[in-house]
This record gives C-alpha cells, sequence and structure tokens, in this order.
C-alpha cells in the first residue's frame, strides 16, 4: 500500500479561498505498479464506490490494465491533521496538503486540474465550478465588489508518500 499526499501550490491574488469539493471529479494519469504501462486521462470521486474483486472491502476506483490480472484500486483517504479541501490567501505560494490516495497495484504520476474548484474572491464574491485546467497562464476574473482583477496564477503540484502514524 503506497498513500500519496496531493500537495497543490498557487500565487493568488485577490483570492480569499480555492475549495476542492468532495463531490469533485479528480483528473490524474496512472502508472502500473508492476510495470510501464500507463493511462492518461482517469477521473475518480471520493463519493464513488467501486467493488474490489476477491475482497469484502471496496474503493473510490478500480480498474485492470490490460496486461495484468490483478485489479488496481484507489481509496480516497482525508489525511486527519494534515489534509484540507481549501487553500487560503495564507497559503498563496506554499504548498498545501489537500487530499490522501492509498493507492494499490497502481501510483499516480499526475495531476490534471479539471472544472468544479469554487473560488471565493477577498471582496465576498464566489465562482463555482471553476476550470483551474482551461488556460496554462491561469485563472483570471474581475471582482465587482472589490473593484480589482482576481487571479490563480502558476498552478503546480507534487505527490509525497505520507507514512501513517
Amino acid at each position: 500500500m503506497v498513500l500519496l499526499v496531493l500537495y497543490v501550490k498557487a500565487e493568488l491574488e485577490n483570492v480569499a479561498s480555492i475549495t476542492f469539493p468532495r463531490n469533485l471529479q479528480w483528473c490524474f494519469d496512472v502508472k502500473d505498479a508492476q510495470s510501464d504501462e500507463t493511462k492518461e486521462g482517469v477521473f475518480l470521486c471520493a463519493e464513488d464506490v467501486a467493488e474490489v474483486d476477491g475482497s469484502k472491502g471496496d474503493a473510490n476506483f478500480a480498474m485492470r490494465f490490460p496486461d495484468c490480472k490483478k485489479q488496481c484500486t484507489i481509496t480516497f483517504d482525508e489525511v486527519k491533521k494534515l489534509c484540507r479541501d481549501t487553500i487560503t490567501a495564507e497559503d498563496s505560494g506554499e504548498f498545501v496538503p489537500i487530499m490522501g490516495f492509498d493507492c494499490r497495484g497502481l501510483e499516480i504520476t499526475k495531476w490534471q486540474p479539471t472544472d468544479g474548484y469554487v473560488v471565493k474572491s477577498t471582496g465576498g464574491t464566489v465562482w463555482e465550478d471553476v476550470d483551474l485546467g482551461a488556460d496554462p497562464d491561469g485563472w483570471y476574473e474581475y471582482c465587482d465588489k472589490c473593484g480589482e482583477s482576481v487571479s490563480i496564477q502558476e498552478l503546480t503540484f507534487e505527490f509525497r508518500t505520507h507514512k501513517a502514524k
């Protein structure tokens, strides 16, 4: 079992928060842990439940690579006292642990931000279903309430292995 934690960093201008909703459709590239086989653009959600072959348990995502007999799974893990669902203005330019993923038989290699995020400006304007991956240069808006431009730039991520205590 490998527990990977997704850390996200962004430069925020007049953004009070970016929220990662529970029903967010995450998009990842994954790699078979036993070979070089990969699959890009895999979508999964914390609210989905998939049966695990030969087990009484379940996961949030299950798949098989074509040349692999064993089923691979991913289960969301909120990693209490570490992960949180919101990046705030105070976090600008810092990596923030967002979500943990219990990976069995595969590795997550890349996060591809899509739509579904909620952004709130320092002026109080809220944008829902924001697509953070639409423009590689960032996300830009204008807040009428504060009369300022609002942006999320230099969105980057990294996965870190987490060891449970």
